[in-house]
C-alpha cells in the first residue's frame, strides 16, 4: 500500500512539475512575443507616470525638424498646424489615445532602453534623467502634401520606400490636432483618432486583381484569354464590367481593370489556391511589426462560385489597410521581396547612437515580378492609371474603385497602388479616398501629386 501511494505521489510530482516548466515556457514565449506589444498600450500606466521622472526626448522627421520636443517642462509640438495637423497619426498624443510615436517608442524617449548601470547613475545623482530623441522615417513637409492630396476625403495615403520599407508619409483624414484634445477626453470626438492609414481596413476593390494576376501567374494560367461582353454569369449570378472590352489577356485586364476577366479566371484557378495566394501576401496574418502596430487584412475562403468571382476583383467580404496596399505595390516594384515598414530611423543620447535602422523582409511571395511590373506600367501608360502618370518617369499602378452598401445605395471608394521604377526613386504609393468615386478619376491623380513631392524632394 505504502509502494502504491509513494508511486502515485511520485507520478503526480512529475505531472505537476511538467506543467509547471510548460507553463513557464509558455509564459516566456508570450513576455517574448508580445511583451512589447503590452508594453506600448495606451493604457500602460508605467509610461504615462514617467514624466515626473524622466524628461522625455524629442521626436524629429528624418530632415531633423523637432516634431515635439520639451520646453520649460512642457512638451511642445510642430507649430506650423498645416503640418501639424498631417503628422497627428504618426506622433499621437500626449494623452495615450492613439498608437502614435509617443507610445509606440515611449521605452526610447523615456529611456527604458538605456542600460541599468546609466538609470542607477541618473537616481542617486538626483538630476531629472534625459530619455532618448528619436529619429522618425517619415518627411512632414511629404505627409502634409499627402494629406492635402486627399482633397478634403476621408481616406488614406502612404508612401515607402520599396527597397528598405521605410515610411516616408503617411497621412489620415479625418484628423486631429494633438494640441487641443478637449473634445476627445470629453467623449465627444472619434473617428479622427483613427490612423486609417495604418488601421483602416476598406475593401480593395480592383487593387485586389493583382493577388489575383499573382495567383494565375505563379499556377501557369498566367496566359488566360475570354472576352467581356460587358458582364459574366457565374453560379446564375450576374458580375457587371464597366465596359465590354472584347478579347482580353491578363495584360489588358490589368489594363482595363476587367471584372469579366478575372471573375472567369478565377474559377480556373479555384477558391483555394487564390486564398494560399493572398495569405502569401500577409492577408489573414496577425503580423507583429517592429515600428508599426497594423490591421490585418483579410480574405476569407469563398463558399460559392459567385463569390469567387467577387472576391478575385476585391469585393465579397475582402478587407485590406492601406499600408498593407502600400506593401503590395512596393513587393512588386521590388522583385518579390515584401519589405517589413519602418518608421523608427535612429535613437541618440546626446552625440551617441544607440539605434540604427536596419531593414527586414516581411515575406517574400513571388519569385518574379517582371510580369506584373510590366502590366502594371502599361496601366498606367494606357488603361485606368493614366493620371498617375508622370512625364519622364516610368509609372506602374493599380487602380481599385470599391462599391460599398450606402444609404442611398451603393458608394465607391477610389483606390490607387503603385509605384516609380527607377532606382534612384524607388517609392511605393496607396491612397484611398472614401466615397470619392472612380479609382482612376481620384486616386489616381492624388497619388501623381505625392509621387511628384517625394521626388521634389529627393526620395
Amino acid at each position: 500500500m505504502k509502494n502504491v501511494l509513494r508511486r502515485n505521489i511520485r507520478t503526480l510530482l512529475i505531472v505537476f512539475s511538467v506543467m509547471f516548466a510548460g507553463l513557464a515556457v509558455y509564459l516566456t514565449y508570450v513576455e517574448f512575443t508580445f511583451g512589447e506589444r503590452w508594453f506600448v498600450t495606451p493604457y500602460n500606466p508605467r509610461i504615462q507616470q514617467s514624466e515626473a521622472d524622466v524628461e522625455p526626448g524629442s521626436l524629429l522627421d528624418r530632415t531633423g525638424r523637432k516634431l515635439l520636443y520639451t520646453e520649460n517642462d512642457e512638451r511642445v509640438y510642430l507649430s506650423d498646424k498645416s503640418m501639424r495637423l498631417a503628422i497627428s497619426h504618426i506622433i499621437g498624443d500626449s494623452y495615450g489615445m492613439t498608437y502614435g510615436a509617443q507610445t509606440m517608442f515611449a521605452k526610447y524617449l523615456y529611456g527604458y532602453d538605456q542600460d541599468t548601470i546609466s538609470r542607477i547613475v541618473g537616481l542617486v545623482s538626483g538630476e531629472k534623467r534625459r530619455g532618448g530623441d528619436v529619429r522618425l522615417t517619415i518627411d512632414a513637409e511629404l505627409c502634409e502634401t499627402a494629406l492635402k492630396a486627399l482633397d478634403g476625403y476621408n481616406g488614406a495615403a502612404v508612401v515607402m520606400n520599396y527597397k528598405t520599407g521605410e515610411i516616408l508619409a503617411s497621412a489620415s483624414s479625418p484628423t486631429f490636432d494633438p494640441t487641443d484634445m478637449k473634445e476627445f477626453l470629453e467623449g465627444g470626438g472619434e473617428s479622427e483618432l483613427v490612423n486609417r492609414a495604418f488601421a483602416g481596413l476598406y475593401p480593395p476593390g480592383s487593387t485586389f486583381k493583382l493577388i489575383t494576376a499573382a495567383a494565375l501567374i505563379e499556377n501557369g494560367l498566367g496566359g488566360f484569354q475570354t472576352t467581356c461582353a460587358g458582364s459574366t454569369e457565374i453560379g446564375g449570378k450576374t458580375i457587371k464590367c464597366t465596359d465590354e472590352h472584347g478579347p482580353e489577356d491578363l495584360k489588358e485586364a490589368i489594363q482595363h481593370s476587367c471584372n469579366v476577366y478575372f471573375s472567369e479566371a478565377a474559377q480556373q484557378l479555384g477558391g483555394e489556391k487564390l486564398y494560399r495566394e493572398a495569405n502569401q501576401f500577409l492577408f489573414n496574418s496577425d503580423v507583429m511589426f517592429s515600428d508599426i502596430v497594423m490591421g490585418e487584412s483579410v480574405f476569407e475562403k469563398a463558399g460559392s462560385d459567385t463569390d469567387l468571382g467577387w472576391s478575385a476583383i476585391g469585393q465579397y467580404h475582402d478587407l485590406i489597410t492601406p499600408l498593407h496596399a502600400c506593401m503590395i505595390a512596393a513587393c512588386i516594384a521590388n522583385d518579390g521581396a515584401m519589405m517589413e515598414p519602418k518608421l523608427l530611423e535612429s535613437v541618440s543620447y546626446g552625440n551617441t547612437q544607440t539605434y540604427a535602422l536596419s531593414t527586414a523582409v516581411a515575406a517574400r511571395p513571388l519569385d518574379d515580378t517582371s510580369l506584373l511590373k510590366e502590366y502594371m506600367v502599361n496601366a498606367v501608360a494606357k488603361g485606368t492609371g493614366k493620371k498617375a502618370a508622370i512625364k519622364g518617369v516610368t509609372v506602374g499602378g493599380k487602380t481599385g474603385t470599391a462599391e460599398i452598401a450606402g444609404k442611398d445605395g451603393n458608394e465607391e471608394h477610389s483606390w490607387f497602388v503603385g509605384f516609380i521604377e527607377d532606382e534612384a526613386h524607388p517609392l511605393a504609393v496607396a491612397v484611398v479616398m472614401e466615397k470619392a468615386g472612380s479609382g482612376g478619376s481620384h486616386a489616381a491623380p492624388a497619388a501623381k501629386k505625392v509621387l511628384q513631392k517625394a521626388m521634389e524632394l529627393g526620395y
